[in-house]
């Protein structure tokens, strides 16, 4: 038995108590359960998903198909002006900016590219995501 969807302003009102403004930064950070990366979670539409995405999925905005990332670079924030709408170019190019970039973003174990769209990710969501919009299966 599945439970049922409550309204964006009940899951709205759920959220914002689980919310703290950071006293040495603008971050607003997620204070209850976090992943193994420092990410928070939370149920929304009966499926867990990452905060900062429902963050901006309950103030409206389009992210399907979508990277959210922040450039606070604190993984709890889930303050909107901290996070960025764009694809994993526009994250990669931000890591590289920041001077972040490493062997994580460089190399094939961690990331690949689909040479027919363009289409950047680890090679476990390709394998998942990627195929279904993609016509063409194979990765340069």
């Amino acid at each position: 038995m599945t439970k049922p969807i409550l309204s964006d302003e009940i899951y709205r009102q759920y959220f914002d108590q689980k919310c703290e403004p950071d006293d040495n930064s603008d971050c607003l950070l997620w204070t209850a359960g976090k992943n193994n990366v420092g990410y928070g979670m939370f149920r929304y539409q009966n499926k867990m998903q990452t905060t900062h995405r429902v963050q901006l999925k309950l103030l409206g905005y389009d992210i399907e198909d979508k990277v959210v990332f922040h450039i606070c670079d604190n993984y709890a924030c889930v303050n909107p002006d901290h996070l960025l709408i764009g694809t994993y170019q526009d994250k990669a190019q931000q890591v590289r900016q920041k001077g972040k970039a490493g062997l994580a973003w460089s190399s094939k174990k961690y990331y690949q590219t689909c040479k027919y769209c363009g289409y950047h990710g680890s090679p476990a969501v390709l394998g998942y995501r990627h195929h279904e919009r993609c016509k063409q299966k194979p990765l340069v």
